[in-house]
């Protein structure tokens, strides 16, 4: 698909992000996506990054035409990062017979709920800020992904250590997720020929790491420190940590504030290591970073990997919905699956009826001794 059948295939909806006019049918008539995501409290970064990044798809899209002449709106609902309060949430956007589908939730715990919930309710999840399998299996039937799994982003960091001849792995996760994540980590580890010597468990909304569990850390010796977790506990982490295993290779996996880390962490940042499933915001020569900067300037968000996920996201669910053959909830999981491979430079975002992983693409990135990324 070149891309410019792909923007005129694809001048899209825009966002507001508060209250939504009613569903009619109409060429005025607004089509609404409903999102539940951390807006406040200690996750709030990715909520409002992909809330700002959806949005400004969808304002590049009706400033274009919308879909089919109607503009598209985003319908954001605060969770807190809290599973009860996204299952709420859920119930809520459902009863509301305006909203066609979801889009852009965060965290796993909450992004697990509202995939099951859209499964069972008829509804199509388009993105979530979280690569938990749960979503890419059978029991997500609705949800169509954005970015890749943690199960590859994983596979890509070992794949790269094992290369540069490290054996022993260390990693740490945040706790809730520990009976998930762990075995991931083994089974890649076992295909790839490494060890796991030392796991650790970090609250997503608490402190860090423990003096035992530090001293833990270091009596096991790894060879590298994988993590998976969120800033809250990570900052304070890599603090204590970074002084006394200057040299140890750290990969941070993308679940994370990247750009806030880097500033909390100052010249702490220096050789932390991060896998991220979008290009870097710096490459231009993607037609989708580019449109996404331009937006970004004139709609005056933040500009992070999150924010550009976000906007990816705004892509797809826009493309579904240009895909769907009425004006239901089912047109719309139907139209997700008729979008094929939409082209977005860095990658194609695939979906069919049996296809709802949309990208496979990993890379890694570096912190720099300037706290820049190289």
């Amino acid at each position: 698909m070149k891309r410019r059948q792909f923007l005129v295939r694809g001048s899209w909806g825009v966002a507001a992000g508060l209250a939504a006019p009613a569903f009619t049918a109409g060429a005025a008539a607004p089509i609404v996506v409903g999102q539940s995501a951390a807006l406040t409290g200690p996750q709030a970064g990715f909520g409002i990054a992909m809330r700002d990044g959806i949005n400004a798809a969808l304002h590049a899209a009706n400033r274009s035409g919308g879909v089919n002449g109607r503009p598209v709106q985003l319908l954001s609902l605060d969770d807190v990062g809290d599973k009860a309060k996204t299952e709420a949430n859920c119930e809520t956007l459902n009863n509301n017979r305006q909203v066609m589908g979801l889009a852009g939730f965060t965290t796993r715990p909450c992004s697990e709920a509202g995939a099951v919930f859209a499964a069972k309710e008829g509804l199509a999840l388009v993105g979530a800020f979280s690569g938990t399998p749960l979503l890419y299996g059978d029991k997500a039937a609705t949800t169509f992904t954005t970015r890749a799994s943690y199960e590859r982003e994983l596979e890509a960091i070992v794949h790269h250590y094992r290369q540069l001849g490290v054996s022993k792995f260390g990693f740490v996760h945040l706790e809730d997720a520990r009976a998930t994540n762990v075995p991931l980590l083994e089974k890649i580890l076992g295909r790839k020929g490494g060890e796991l010597v030392v796991t650790a468990g970090v609250d997503r909304k608490g402190p860090s790491l423990n003096g035992a569990a530090m001293r833990t850390l270091d009596a096991a010796k790894p060879e590298m420190l994988i993590i998976l977790a969120n800033n809250a506990p990570l900052t304070t982490l890599l603090r204590e940590y970074a002084p006394r295993t200057l040299v140890l290779p750290k990969m941070v996996i993308s679940f994370v504030d990247r750009e806030r880390l880097i500033a909390d962490l100052g010249t702490d940042a220096a050789g932390v290591g991060f896998s991220v499933v979008v290009p870097e915001y710096t490459r231009e020569k993607y037609w989708v970073v580019r449109e996404f900067l331009a937006n970004a300037r004139e709609m005056k968000i933040a500009v992070t990997p999150v924010s550009l996920e976000g906007f990816i996201t705004g892509l797809a669910l826009v493309e579904g919905l240009k895909q769907a053959r009425g004006e239901s909830r089912n047109a719309f999981i139907d139209g997700m699956g008729r979008v094929g491979a939409l082209d977005l430079g860095y990658t194609n975002l695939r979906y069919t009826k049996s296809e709802r992983s949309g990208s496979r693409f990993v890379d890694l990135s570096l912190a720099s001794r300037s706290a820049g990324i190289v």
